[in-house]
C-alpha cells in the first residue's frame, strides 16, 4: 500500500497530504503517523471520531512524532461535522474543561441575534415561558447529538452515556407535555400553576401523569428565578444577601442549640436573605388538588 501511495503522490504532486487519524486509537496513533510521515511525507492530519468517548489525546502524538499540524477534526459522519482544529480548544477538551467557544459558535449557528436578545430580555423580566423553553430545546437538538454538545461544556464531559440518554428522554417527555398545551397556556404558565384541571388535561393529552406536569410547571418557575439572578450577576449585579452573609452567620452562631429561639432566628434569616424572585417559584393556587 505504501508503494502505491508513493506512486500516486509522484503522479498527482498534491499540495496537501493529510493523514486521517482515528482519535480512538490513542497512543497507537504515534506509530501510524511516524510510519506514514517517513514513507510518504505528510503535510498535516485530520483527527476523526471526536464525537465518541475519546477526548482527543492522540492529537499530542501526531504533532510530536511528525512535527506536522492537525488541520481538521471530525465530530460526526456528515461534511458539516468537519471543523477547523484549534489547539487551545483541544487542550481544554483533553483536560476535561470543555470547549465553551465552540459551544457558543454552534449556538450562534442555530439562533439569530434578534432571538437571543429577545430571550435575554424575557429572562431579565422573569417572563421566560414554555414557548421559549420549546425553542431552546429544539435549538439544542439542531446543535448536534447530545453527547457532542455536552462534551463542550465545562464539567459535563464526565456524564455517562446512560445519563445522556436519560437527559434526551426527559427533554422528549417535556416537549410532549408542552405540545399538549394551548397557545395561551404556553405563553402564560401561571394558568397551569393555578388550575389543576388544566394540568390534568395536559397530562391526559401527553400520556403523562399529572404529577409530571406539575413538576414541569414548578421547574419552569424555579428556572425563571435562577436565570434572572444569573443574568443580573453576569451584568455586574451582586448575589442577593451576599453583603450581609457575615452578619447572618454571626446571628446564627449566637443562638444556643436546641432552643426555640434558634428555629425562630433561622426562619427570620431565611425570610430576610431569600431571593426576591423566590415568590415567583410557586404562584398562588399551585399544588391545589
Amino acid at each position: 500500500m505504501m508503494d502505491e501511495l508513493k506512486q500516486m503522490k509522484k503522479v498527482l504532486n498534491p499540495s496537501e497530504v493529510l493523514l486521517v487519524v482515528d482519535a480512538m486509537t490513542g497512543q497507537e496513533a504515534a506509530a501510524l503517523v511516524s510510519a506514514f510521515n517517513l514513507e510518504i511525507g505528510i503535510t498535516g492530519a485530520i483527527l476523526t471520531k471526536l464525537d465518541g468517548d475519546s477526548r482527543g489525546g492522540a492529537a499530542l502524538s501526531v504533532r510530536e512524532v511528525s512535527g506536522r499540524p492537525i488541520k481538521f477534526v471530525g465530530q460526526g459522519e456528515s461534511m458539516e461535522a468537519l471543523e477547523p482544529f484549534y489547539p487551545d480548544r483541544m487542550a481544554g477538551r483533553i483536560l476535561g474543561m470543555g470547549d465553551v467557544l465552540s459551544f457558543v459558535e454552534k449556538a450562534q449557528e442555530v439562533m439569530l441575534e434578534e432571538e437571543a436578545e429577545e430571550l435575554q430580555k424575557k429572562i431579565m423580566e422573569a417572563k421566560f415561558d414554555f414557548n421559549d423553553f420549546l425553542k431552546q430545546t429544539r435549538a439544542l437538538a439542531r446543535m448536534g447529538p447530545m453527547n457532542r454538545v455536552v462534551s463542550l461544556l465545562p464539567g459535563m464531559g464526565k456524564m455517562s452515556q446512560e445519563q445522556i440518554r436519560e437527559a434526551e428522554k426527559s427533554l422528549k417527555i417535556v416537549e410532549s407535555m408542552i405540545s399538549s398545551m394551548t397557545p395561551k397556556e404556553r405563553s402564560n404558565p401561571e394558568l397551569l400553576a393555578q388550575s389543576p384541571s388544566r394540568r390534568r388535561r395536559v397530562a391526559l393529552g401527553s400520556g403523562r401523569s399529572q404529577e409530571q406536569v406539575s413538576q414541569m410547571v414548578s421547574q419552569l418557575f424555579q428556572m425563571r428565578a435562577r436565570m434572572k439572578n444569573l443574568m443580573s450577576i453576569m451584568q455586574g449585579g451582586s448575589i442577593p444577601g451576599l453583603d450581609n452573609l457575615e452578619e447572618a452567620w454571626k446571628a446564627a452562631r449566637k443562638v444556643p442549640p436546641g432552643t426555640a429561639k434558634r428555629k425562630r432566628v433561622r426562619m427570620e434569616l431565611k425570610s430576610k436573605y431569600s431571593s426576591p424572585q423566590a415568590a415567583t417559584v410557586a404562584p398562588k393556587g399551585f399544588g391545589s388538588r
